[in-house]
C-alpha cells in the first residue's frame, strides 16, 4: 500500500493546482520537478486534494463507516480501479464496479479523474497481402503529381456507386425522446422496418467543388449496363462543368467487375487517354482502398445521414429517390474544393507514413 510523506503530498498539491486540477498533467509535472522521487498514480493527486477539502488533512482515512468493503482504503481503492482498466482497456465500469463491490458512479468518477476516457473502435477495411505496397505506390504518385501541379487533385472526377435501401442503418442507442419527468415514459415508437423491402443503386461523382449526380442505375450493375451509362448518360451529367475542367479532367472508378469489362476500359482509353484511374488503367486503383476516395470518406456517409435523418418511414422508391436528390442538393450548396483536396492530401500522407496501412483510426 503506497504512502507518502506530508512534504510529498504538499508538492503534489502544488503541481495539481499548477495544472488546473488535471491529474494526468499534474503527474507529468511532478515527475519533471522531482525525477528522483517515487511516481504516484494520477488518482493520488485528486485523492489528496479531495481529502484536504473534506477533512482539512492530507492524511488518508484509516477507518470507514463500518460497511463491509472489498478494499478498505480510498487511495488503494482508486489505484485498484485504475489498474483494472490499465490491465484490460476493454473492460467496463459496470464489470469493475461489480467485481470490487462499488457503485458504477464511483468507478466512472475514478477513471475519469485519472484521465481515462472511453473511445469507440474505428471500423476499417481489410487489407490483403500486397495491398500496402500498391496503396503506397498510388499515394506517392498522387502526392508527387500534386506537387508538380497544385491543381491536379481538383482535376480528378472521383466516382462510385452505392445502394440505398428502405430502412438504412439506424443507431437507436443515441436516439432519445425528451419529455417532462412527471409524464412518465411516453412509450414513443419509431418504425424500424417491414417485410416490404426495396432499394436503389446510385451513381455519383465529385470533382473540385462540383457534385455530379445522383444517377439511378439498375439494381444489379453489370459491365454492359455500366458501359451504356458511360456512353449515353455520363456526358449529360457533366454538361455543367467548365470547359477547361472537362478538357483536363481525369476519370476515377474502383475495380469492381462491371468497371473491369474490356469494352469499358477501351472506352476510357479512347475518351480519357492516359488520364483515368481504375483496375487495369494507366494509373491502377489500389484494391480495398475506400479510405482514399472522397466518395467514401465524405459523400456517401454525409448523404446517408441526411437521407435517413427524418423520422418518417420511406414508403416508396419515389420517396427514397426524392430524399437522395434533396440530400445531394444540400451537400452541393456547401461543397468546397478543400473537402477533396485537403482530405485527400491528409489521407495519402498518412497512408505513406503508415507504410500503406490503415488511416481511418488516425483521423
Amino acid at each position: 500500500m503506497a504512502t507518502y510523506s506530508n512534504e510529498e503530498y504538499a508538492d503534489m498539491l502544488i503541481c495539481y493546482g499548477y495544472c488546473n486540477c488535471v491529474s494526468a498533467q499534474a503527474r507529468t509535472e511532478y515527475i519533471r520537478r522531482y525525477p528522483d522521487r517515487r511516481v504516484p498514480d494520477v488518482s493520488v493527486f485528486d485523492g489528496v486534494y479531495r481529502r484536504l477539502r473534506e477533512t482539512g488533512s492530507v492524511s488518508r482515512r484509516r477507518t470507514d463507516l463500518g460497511r463491509p468493503r472489498v478494499i478498505d482504503d480510498d487511495e488503494e481503492q482508486d489505484n485498484e480501479i485504475v489498474e483494472r482498466f490499465r490491465r484490460d482497456p476493454t473492460t467496463s465500469t459496470n464489470i469493475v464496479a461489480r467485481e470490487l463491490g462499488l457503485t458504477q458512479w464511483k468507478v466512472w468518477f475514478t477513471v475519469h479523474t485519472a484521465g481515462l476516457y472511453p473511445y469507440h473502435y474505428t471500423p476499417v477495411h481489410a487489407i490483403e497481402e500486397g495491398d500496402p505496397a500498391r496503396r503506397m505506390d498510388f499515394c506517392r504518385f498522387m502526392l508527387n503529381a500534386d506537387i508538380d501541379d497544385p491543381n491536379f487533385l481538383k482535376l480528378i472526377l472521383w466516382t462510385d456507386e452505392s445502394k440505398f435501401d428502405k430502412d438504412g442503418i439506424t443507431n437507436y442507442h443515441n436516439a432519445h425522446y425528451w419529455a417532462p419527468k412527471e409524464l412518465g415514459n411516453p412509450n414513443k415508437k419509431r418504425v424500424k422496418g417491414s417485410q416490404r423491402r426495396f432499394s436503389v443503386n446510385v451513381w455519383m461523382g465529385i470533382i473540385s467543388n462540383h457534385l455530379i449526380g445522383p444517377y439511378f442505375l439498375p439494381d444489379n450493375l453489370n459491365g454492359e449496363t455500366y458501359e451504356n451509362f458511360l456512353r449515353g448518360d455520363l456526358g449529360d451529367l457533366l454538361d455543367d462543368l467548365p470547359l477547361q475542367l472537362l478538357r483536363d479532367m481525369w476519370f476515377q472508378h474502383d475495380g469492381c467487375p462491371a468497371h473491369f469489362r474490356r469494352s469499358v476500359r477501351e472506352w476510357l482509353d479512347t475518351n480519357y487517354p492516359n488520364k483515368w484511374i481504375g483496375r487495369g488503367g494507366p494509373l491502377p486503383w489500389p484494391a480495398r482502398s475506400p479510405d482514399l476516395t472522397p466518395m467514401d470518406f465524405y459523400v456517401w456517409g454525409h448523404m446517408k445521414s441526411l437521407v435517413y435523418s427524418e423520422p418518417n418511414p420511406i414508403s416508396s422508391v419515389d420517396v427514397l429517390k426524392e430524399r437522395i436528390i434533396n440530400a445531394a442538393n444540400d451537400i452541393r450548396r456547401t461543397l468546397t474544393t478543400g473537402v477533396v483536396k485537403s482530405g485527400l492530401r491528409e489521407r495519402m500522407r498518412k497512408c505513406v507514413r503508415n507504410r500503406g496501412g490503415h488511416v481511418e483510426h488516425e483521423l
